[in-house]
């Protein structure tokens, strides 16, 4: 992987790995619904304000782009978020993060149904050693689970909420296959999400009345500029030059620094089991991103 997909791939691993916990202080502020709303409403008019003043390309697309633009919105933009906001709620979000590393598995067989990509063996073996890891690094919350029925009802949503985000990335694909720039088709995106969510929470009878807390306003703030507008450039460039599968790969390291984080202001107990627990999961990683000489990598977004 060449330097600029490194330093992608660096971003939006950062990024998330911070915003498990930034999550919580929306959802104790409204509910997942108006919570997304919002994100994705501010993230979009930051998106279509970049296209309009930087990139200064076309925003007229016909009807045939809007469908994957509608689509990878709803899937991505939308239910993905709604339901791992919703999952916070009954399970703590080391269990969230360990639901989300499925995607690497998701992506990879996705990728192999809709576009008859070969499954490359080093991402399959990266994303064992990941997983496993991962396991590691929440050996604590998973020894101490209890197997309530609200805990099994977050877990099931959590692992709903990334096969939605990957049936997204198939979109977002898509979009990168119809040389469609990033800043654009995810503008698009972000807006249709956040108009489905906007809907979903009035026939809900949701409040769409905007906290003024300042928890809830720099939480959001921060989630929709670095945690959608900024990695999201970074991950679907990314998925655009290396493949979904690979690109996956952030949601195996992006938990590694959720608990690096943890460490440093939640007074985490380190034990031999987290330790080994990173190491596998950067083992998987640089396993998962070396390209193996029968794979074929996607064509880059220009």
């Amino acid at each position: 992987m060449n330097s600029r997909n490194i330093v992608l791939f660096t971003i939006c691993s950062l990024i998330w790995g911070t915003t498990w916990f930034v999550i919580k202080f929306q959802i104790d502020s409204t509910s997942p619904v108006v919570g997304v709303f919002y994100r994705y409403l501010v993230a979009s008019a930051m998106m279509f304000a970049i296209n309009i003043i930087f990139i200064k390309k076309t925003l007229r697309y016909p009807w045939a782009n809007h469908r994957f633009f509608i689509l990878q919105g709803f899937f991505n933009f939308c239910l993905n978020y709604i339901l791992t906001y919703v999952s916070e709620k009954y399970i703590n979000s080391g269990l969230v993060a360990l639901t989300f590393t499925t995607l690497i598995y998701f992506n990879m067989f996705g990728m192999k149904v809709v576009f008859n990509k070969s499954i490359s063996k080093n991402v399959f073996i990266g994303a064992l050693l990941g997983f496993i890891g991962i396991v590691l690094l929440f050996w604590k919350e998973i020894s101490n689970f209890q197997a309530d029925q609200l805990t099994i009802y977050g877990i099931v949503v959590g692992i709903v909420a990334t096969f939605c985000a990957s049936i997204g990335n198939m979109f977002a694909y898509q979009n990168h296959r119809l040389k469609i720039p990033v800043m654009t088709f995810n503008a698009y995106g972000m807006l249709y999400g956040a108009l489905f969510s906007l809907v979903i929470g009035l026939l809900m009878q949701e409040s769409f009345v905007l906290p003024m807390t300042s928890s809830f306003l720099f939480s959001l703030s921060y989630l929709a500029l670095f945690g959608t507008v900024i990695a999201f450039w970074a991950y679907q460039t990314l998925v655009g030059t290396i493949g979904a599968d690979r690109a996956a790969y952030t949601s195996i390291i992006s938990p590694v620094i959720a608990i690096l984080i943890s460490a440093l202001f939640e007074n985490i107990d380190f034990g031999l089991h987290t330790f080994f627990g990173i190491i596998l999961c950067f083992a998987g990683n640089l396993i998962a991103l070396k390209s193996s000489p029968n794979s074929k990598l996607a064509e880059s977004c220009k």
